[in-house]
């Protein structure tokens, strides 16, 4: 169990290191998911709890920039009545872009794992 945490922390940094790159998140899972190197099911459960784990700190920044991004005229005003449907909707969004792409990253771990010569430790890089 142990091995597991580290091997999603190590995922959830990966992506939150690699925030400012678009699809980081996939890099992140398929992180955890190679470092772990097991079977398909556990790499889309490593996968997601590398995006569980990269959801805290990103939704720590997301949740500023959305208030910034509303007082300067993006998105719905405060005021309307549709504005907490549309905070659900942009939560929603964030959820499966951060959390549903590093499961698919896990997958993707996985099948190179076993298909591949690739080493995508990050032990090895840093």
């Amino acid at each position: 169990m142990r091995e597991t945490l580290v091997d999603a922390g190590w995922g959830a940094l990966v992506t939150v290191a690699l925030s400012f790159v678009p699809f980081s998140s996939v890099i992140g899972g398929a992180v955890a998911a190679n470092r772990h190197g097991s079977d398909y099911a556990s790499g889309l459960g490593l996968g997601l709890l590398a995006g569980v784990g990269a959801m805290v700190p990103l939704l720590v920044l997301f949740v500023p920039a959305l208030s910034i991004a509303g007082a300067i005229g993006f998105g719905i005003h405060p005021s309307s009545p549709a504005y907490e449907l549309f905070l659900a909707l942009v939560f929603a969004f964030f959820l499966a872009y951060t959390v549903g792409l590093s499961a698919l990253g896990g997958l993707g771990g996985v099948w190179a794992a076993r298909h591949t010569e690739w080493q995508l430790d990050p032990g090895r890089w840093l």
